[in-house]
């Protein structure tokens, strides 16, 4: 099980937690991976605002890099998700093939929780935690882009996904019942329209504190530096207390697989997780 890594800007910025989990559990999951030396933006959200023209062509050379290598394009941000997913739907050609620029055999994109549900599979996952998290109570929380609208590589619910929750199950947590999981975090309007977003964020905060849970779970960057790093000014904006720790899916995992909390990048929350640590 090998793939082509593409980073991206976030992980290489605020998320560095993020892709130090992932390195932190990749071997001890059986995840093979090459480092793109090469790769550039894929333009996030903004680029098509811009030029659309560009924001179609920032994607393709991550693909074309991935097809001579023969590899599946792997990604952490669900941007760049979708970004690269986009251009490949968008490309020419029959359903099902690509034309144009890709080669004949054009790699298939996916977002790490993809490789860990049906690529490698909870089961086969199962079999390496060594230090299951019993009795943490844990928000799954999507955001907006990491399951539409391409579903997991059309494998997930687009309303109603599962994911987050058999992962959090399978390091041996509790997931909660959360009705917000697709809900959007406010992020994308942090710049533009920020008390709009701080009140959207908010608003994920408030309903994962009633459930009384340990952490929040997630998957995005933009919703981590959401609800994570902006927890304190979503705190004096609303009011309302939160303090809840909010992990990446790759920390939460890597938690129950044995590997240090320092290694997983955990020192780097804004909002602590010192407390919850403490119950582990």
């Amino acid at each position: 099980m090998k793939y082509l890594y593409y980073p991206g800007c976030s992980v290489k910025g605020t998320a560095r937690d993020y892709e130090e989990s992932f390195g932190s559990i990749a071997p001890i999951l059986g995840i093979e991976y090459e480092m793109m030396e090469d790769w550039v933006c894929c333009g996030a959200t903004v680029a098509k605002s811009v030029n659309k023209e560009l924001a179609g062509d920032l994607p393709k050379h991550a693909i074309l890099q991935a097809g001579k290598r023969s590899l599946d394009l792997l990604m952490l941000c669900p941007s760049c998700y979708l970004n690269h997913l986009r251009v490949l739907s968008q490309s020419p050609g029959a359903e099902g093939s690509i034309a144009g620029p890709f080669p004949a055999q054009y790699p298939a994109v996916k977002q790490l929780l993809e490789v860990l549900a049906f690529d490698l599979g909870w089961k086969e996952i199962r079999k390496k935690v060594s230090h299951p998290l019993k009795g943490v109570k844990a928000v799954p929380y999507y955001g907006c882009l990491v399951i539409r609208p391409y579903g997991l590589g059309g494998k997930e619910s687009l309303e109603n996904p599962r994911t987050l929750e058999n992962l959090i199950s399978t390091a041996g947590g509790d997931p909660v019942p959360f009705p917000c999981k697709v809900d959007c975090c406010g992020g994308g309007l942090l710049l533009s329209k920020e008390k709009v977003g701080l009140k959207l964020g908010g608003m994920i905060l408030q309903e994962a504190k009633k459930t009384r849970a340990d952490c929040v779970v997630v998957a995005c960057p933009l919703c981590h530096f959401m609800l994570d790093a902006k927890q304190r000014t979503i705190e004096k904006e609303t009011g309302a207390k939160m303090g809840i720790p909010v992990l990446y899916f790759s920390q939460f995992l890597g938690l129950s697989l044995g590997v240090e909390p320092r290694k997983l990048g955990l020192h780097r929350l804004i909002t602590s997780a010192r407390s919850f640590l403490g119950r582990l």
